[in-house]
């Protein structure tokens, strides 16, 4: 049976652990081969998806701050796989949850070099050999907080925001080349980096989800599965809330 992204070669960035591994591993599931790719090592669930499937996922270290690494990332998914024609910008980091007046210079910086930074420089090493082919899908994970406000975590917040700006203008930039990039803003999830939380920011994420729970990196890949995908071919510059409600709060 076809899957869904067969002919698909994907860099899926962030993907040791998380969403990043769910995404990437559904991928190679419907037929995508998968350049995965983090500055940490695979977690055992990628590990073991890498191993069961040596011939559509592999693993590679990328600082998505370094545009010489993402350079030989370009480099070595070609050589593997062949060109990429779908990027999923997924790399991120979290915040110290302090408003204005306590945050460090230092960490509003370091949220804006992986934020937005990595993820500008992703689409910059991508784009050129999109645009030749005149195809691609790029999907950015930005965040619910990068729409909705909320007290404190001003540097998350900040940069998630002009990550949902970015992909806009990419995405009206780019669409004349058939290149389409939406954006893809979670809610809370159950990932390595929401489990850092504090027991109070807990309770409030959850007060603020109407659904009541946390979601599974496995429910968010499928949304990442349809925008990569032929099936979402007029689907562009969108913002994808996939977070339980809580952006109409």
């Amino acid at each position: 049976m076809a899957g869904r992204l067969d002919g698909k070669i994907a860099i899926v960035t962030g993907a040791a652990t998380g969403i990043g591994s769910a995404t990437a591993r559904l991928f190679a599931a419907e037929g995508a081969k998968v350049y995965a790719a983090d500055i940490k090592e695979p977690g055992a669930e990628l590990a073991a998806a890498i191993k069961a499937n040596p011939g559509s996922l592999a693993s590679a270290r990328l600082d998505v701050r370094s545009e010489e690494e993402w350079a030989a990332a370009l480099e070595a998914c070609t050589a593997t796989y062949g060109a990429p024609n779908v990027l999923i910008n997924n790399a991120g980091i979290g915040s110290s949850h302090k408003p204005v007046h306590e945050e460090s210079v230092e960490k509003m910086r370091a949220n804006f070099e992986v934020n937005v930074i990595g993820m500008f420089l992703g689409m910059k090493t991508v784009l050129p050999g999109m645009m030749a082919a005149r195809e691609g899908a790029i999907v950015n994970v930005a965040s619910v907080w990068g729409w909705s406000g909320i007290k404190n975590n001003v540097a998350y917040q900040t940069a998630k925001a002009a990550a949902v700006m970015l992909s806009k203008n990419a995405a009206v930039t780019y669409a004349p080349y058939n290149i389409r990039i939406n954006c893809v803003l979670p809610g809370y999830v159950d990932t390595p980096m929401s489990r850092t939380v504090t027991d109070e920011d807990a309770k409030m994420l959850m007060e603020f989800t109407p659904l009541g729970r946390r979601a599974e990196p496995e429910e968010l890949a499928p949304m990442f599965v349809f925008l990569a995908s032929d099936e979402s071919s007029f689907v562009a510059a969108a913002n994808f809330m996939n977070d339980g409600g809580m952006s109409a709060l």
